[in-house]
């Protein structure tokens, strides 16, 4: 053979062939390994891998006319009457305790001696003065018996935002009108004088009252008294004490304000 016409070979096309051929003999290790591992796992040992998922949407909170009628049940009328049975007076209350406490103003029951709690089942029962004070118009009284409904949830923090939605429950039977109604928190430490304000109160109230918080809506009426005021969230927030009878302004002593003063009272009682 002619020296001009013999093959010839170029180092680069070696170098590539050769890399050719170590890259398929890699793959194909590779393959034999990673067959041979999936071959001697232990299914036991798998432990499954769970995706996070998407975060639920916080829920709103119900309405409040939904909560009040549920709290409704908790809700009782009070009745007192002199002993010669010439002068009766009816009022609202709401559970506080599982001891059978009832949450109302003074001047419900002042001067009176015979006294009534009715509780949403039409339930009656004797009851009987824990404490009572005048200058915070504030009573609790406790019933022999066991009252239908649960002690109503309260939240003790100083309240810092106005306005706010909140709702008033009170017994139909005392106020001859509507329990349950909307209004709007407006004040929050109000100093309210009776004298010449035509703001409505019971006998052997103060004649003025300090701290108080002031709500306006749908009109309150003289057998509100003792009720509850309620937040977004269902929980006691205030007792309804005075209302005027021609604005639709009332006011209501806070809870945060006199709680102390009422577990104190029931822890003596």
């Amino acid at each position: 053979m002619d020296r001009g016409t013999e093959p010839t070979f170029r180092p680069r096309a070696v170098a590539r062939a050769l890399a050719a051929i170590i890259a398929l003999l890699a793959t194909g290790l590779a393959g034999f390994l990673i067959a041979n591992g999936i071959a001697q796992i232990n299914p036991s040992s798998v432990a499954p891998v769970h995706l996070p998922g998407a975060s639920a949407p916080t829920p709103s909170p119900p309405p409040l006319t939904d909560l009040g009628r549920v709290d409704l049940a908790s809700v009782v009328t009070v009745e007192a009457e002199l002993a010669n049975g010439s002068e009766e007076s009816l009022g609202s209350g709401w559970i506080f305790d599982t001891l059978g406490d009832v949450i109302t103003n003074a001047h419900v029951i002042s001067g009176d001696t015979s006294l009534r709690v009715t509780d949403r089942s039409d339930h009656t029962h004797v009851a009987r003065v824990v404490q009572s004070s005048a200058p915070l118009d504030l009573a609790i009284l406790r019933v022999t018996g066991t009252l239908v409904g649960t002690p109503l949830p309260v939240d003790a923090r100083l309240l810092t935002t106005v306005p706010a939605a909140v709702i008033t429950l009170a017994s139909s039977r005392a106020t001859g009108h509507a329990d349950m109604t909307q209004e709007t928190l407006i004040g929050l430490n109000d100093n309210v004088p009776l004298a010449g304000t035509g703001i409505q109160a019971g006998q052997s109230s103060p004649q003025e009252y300090d701290d108080m918080l002031h709500l306006q809506g749908a009109r309150i009426y003289e057998g509100n008294s003792g009720g509850p005021v309620l937040d977004g969230l269902g929980r006691v927030i205030g007792i309804i004490t005075l209302a005027s009878p021609s604005a639709p302004d009332s006011y209501a002593i806070p809870i945060s304000r006199v709680l102390p003063t009422l577990r104190q009272w029931v822890a003596i009682g």
